[in-house]
């Protein structure tokens, strides 16, 4: 399911919450890495998750929003210099939002 630039557009205005504690646990891949995972409710009942990860050896932190089926439509990156696909350097704190002129956003699928 392809998310259009208005239902982005749309989701970034609405009210959002999260219900209980983030509960960070080891990354399942054995990194040096926490991670957390919540679904994040909101009006009009777009089925959206937030992805938390922190690297204490890389000094990283990521919060990712997720559309599910679309994949991510928003992210900020803290200590996670690297460049764009235009080949710029986007810089240690950085975001990535929005979809892509097909329709669909970036990222991958959740």
């Amino acid at each position: 399911m392809a998310l259009t630039q208005a239902e982005f557009e749309s989701i970034l205005v609405q009210d959002k919450t999260i219900e209980g504690d983030l509960a960070w646990t080891e990354d399942e891949d054995h990194s040096p890495a926490v991670e957390f995972r919540a679904d994040i409710g909101n009006e009009a009942g777009y089925p959206l998750v937030v992805k938390g990860r922190y690297n204490p050896w890389a000094k990283s932190l990521s919060y990712t929003v997720l559309h599910r089926g679309t994949g991510r439509i928003y992210a900020l990156d803290m200590g996670k210099d690297h460049h764009n696909p235009s080949c710029e350097r986007v810089g240690d704190t950085h975001k990535h939002s929005g979809v892509t002129t097909g329709g669909g956003t970036t990222g991958n699928p959740v």
